[in-house]
């Protein structure tokens, strides 16, 4: 097992003998007093942390160049990035994480090594949105059976694919202006679910890497869900220097997990085969578990 993830897993053991928040902020406090000159760098980490009924997933709010950014809402739904250290970041803001679900290394405590396919002949290991499916099912916050109905889901949602089917559109003025500047504007296709507890975003998106265009999917969580280090509502405020929040997912809100599943199926023929292979995969190592 890798450093950093022993690290994390030996010290949420020597707390479990506390309950609830007690016990996750013991963990952190003791895994970031551990990670020495890593501690500068540890808040931006996505974790991903079980307690006995819920699923909580810590989250930097300071990380501004990283997956999860803090926007402010527009009635076109894509949102404004802001600075969260000179925002009030009340109940018109939310936190835009741009979820992942799989690592090409296991060296990350929200690394699932158990869950691991093969994409492009590389090797894959389940990762953030893996650990939670995982952690959820075995809280009982998901069943089988709901994970059985996406798997089951898979062939209808491939066919009709969000990156394959869409495309980014211009619009070009047919004369240029007195200047001499032709005007035109991008129609950028995305679809968005809400539901109470938060939304989920498909985004088209140019390839940093590659020519054409790609799929992203963004997990929008509102400010006013989200909670402190101490388990409660973080109350609205300009974000403190390297300051983390904490989501928590539940029955009840497991229905925005599922369409988190959903969007990545929609998203892309690669990522419906890989949420194929994650959900097989999460499903196996249930049934094995003791």
């Amino acid at each position: 097992m890798p450093a950093a993830r022993n690290s994390f897993v030996a010290v949420v053991g020597r707390a479990s003998r506390l309950s609830g928040w007690s016990a996750i902020f013991t963990a952190l406090v003791l895994f970031v007093a551990s990670a020495g000159n890593a501690a500068d760098t540890s808040y931006k980490s996505v974790l991903v942390i079980p307690t006995n009924n819920a699923v909580l997933v810590r989250l930097p709010l300071t990380d501004v160049t990283g997956k999860v950014r803090v926007k402010e809402r527009t009635p076109d739904g894509f949102g404004i990035p802001i600075a969260p250290s000179r925002s009030p970041l009340g109940s018109k803001y939310y936190l835009e994480w741009q979820i992942g679900y799989d690592s090409p290394t296991t060296n990350s405590p929200s690394s699932v090594p158990q869950i691991r396919f093969t994409r492009k002949g590389e090797t894959k290991y389940g990762h953030e949105l893996s650990k939670i499916l995982l952690d959820a099912l075995r809280l009982q916050i998901l069943s089988t059976n709901d994970l059985q109905h996406e798997l089951a889901q898979l062939p209808r949602l491939a066919a009709h694919t969000f990156e394959e089917h869409e495309s980014i559109e211009l619009e070009t003025a047919s004369k240029a202006d007195e200047n001499g500047f032709t005007r035109s504007v991008q129609r950028v296709p995305q679809f968005i679910k809400n539901t109470g507890h938060g939304s989920v975003q498909i985004l088209l998106k140019q390839k940093q890497r590659a020519v054409g265009y790609q799929a992203m999917v963004y997990v929008c969580l509102p400010m006013d869900q989200v909670l402190d280090a101490e388990g409660g509502s973080r109350k609205p405020g300009p974000a403190k220097t390297k300051e983390t929040v904490f989501y928590r997912f539940d029955r009840e809100n497991s229905d925005l997990l599922l369409n988190v599943v959903h969007a990545f199926a929609m998203a892309s023929e690669q990522h419906n085969e890989d949420i194929g292979n994650i959900l097989t995969r999460i499903l196996e190592a249930r049934s094995e578990a003791p």
